[in-house]
């Protein structure tokens, strides 16, 4: 999940993985919307990513933090939210009028590192703020960020029953015994919520079941991911930020994961 690197934030080495679950990787931020912002401004952006995201998909709007899907306000359409992709499909910059991310997907390829990811955001942030100046569109200011690891563990790796999950998550225990009027779960659903050091955000922790499109395998999606904001909106405090959500999300990974399964992923 990433390479062994000290950091700054906590003591001994990231814990690192061969072969993670690792699925998805989102890497972004919300901002205040601009009031001059158009529909017809985002041909223009796509402009500026085509060379490396050459496809472009329109997708649903993600409702605002009050629940609002946002309009335009001269016209009262609905703001829509666009991808642009690359041509190997495993990279993608999602914009909406308040919401920039970098997404990395598994497709043929490996999981490329944080570094590869941070970097990837970090183009995509230049390249937007650049944009918003061109276009006087005003400052771009961060309101959120968040980083989200979703990590994929297909039925046969390491677990075939739910009863199975004590041998992956350190903290689910089901106790069965004869005075029990329940039997075994057949399904699992489970979300927890940590602070962040020096009330920059939050780590939330989220386990469910899914089936994998292509060839409908069961499969248990953990998601980690952190929401916060850091001190400032330089550059270097947003990376810094990002930095200390990757170092909680790896060592949360790990916590939370037994060693057992831990062997299946290679750990290093």
């Amino acid at each position: 999940m990433t390479n062994a690197i000290e950091n700054s934030f906590s003591t001994g080495v990231l814990p690192s993985y061969k072969n993670p679950p690792v699925n998805e990787v989102v890497c972004g931020l919300r901002f205040d919307t601009p009031d001059k912002l158009r529909i017809p401004h985002i041909g223009f952006l796509w402009d500026k990513f085509r060379a490396d995201y050459p496809i472009i998909q329109h997708v649903p709007p993600i409702a605002s933090a009050k629940g609002e899907i946002l309009v335009d306000q001269a016209t009262g359409i609905p703001l829509p939210r666009v991808w642009f992709i690359n041509k190997s499909d495993d990279q993608l910059v999602q914009f909406q009028v308040d919401r920039f991310y970098f997404n990395w997907r598994r497709r043929q390829s490996d999981y490329p590192r944080y570094v590869h990811v941070i970097k990837n955001f970090e183009s995509v942030l230049n390249t937007i703020v650049n944009f918003f100046s061109e276009f006087e569109l005003g400052e771009l200011k961060p309101i959120e960020y968040e980083l989200s690891y979703i990590n994929h563990i297909p039925n046969g790796q390491g677990w075939n029953t739910i009863d199975d999950l004590p041998r992956i998550f350190s903290d689910f225990v089901w106790k069965q015994t004869k005075e029990r009027f329940l039997p075994n779960p057949e399904k699992v659903a489970w979300q927890t919520e940590f602070p962040l050091p020096e009330k920059k955000g939050h780590l939330i922790v989220n386990l469910k079941q899914a089936t994998r499109t292509e060839d409908k395998v069961t499969l248990l999606v953990l998601e980690l991911k952190t929401r916060g904001i850091g001190e400032s909106a330089n550059k270097k405090d947003i990376r810094e930020w990002f930095d200390l959500s990757h170092d909680w999300i790896v060592r949360g990974f790990t916590d939370l994961t037994t060693p057992e399964i831990q062997k299946i992923w290679e750990r290093e």
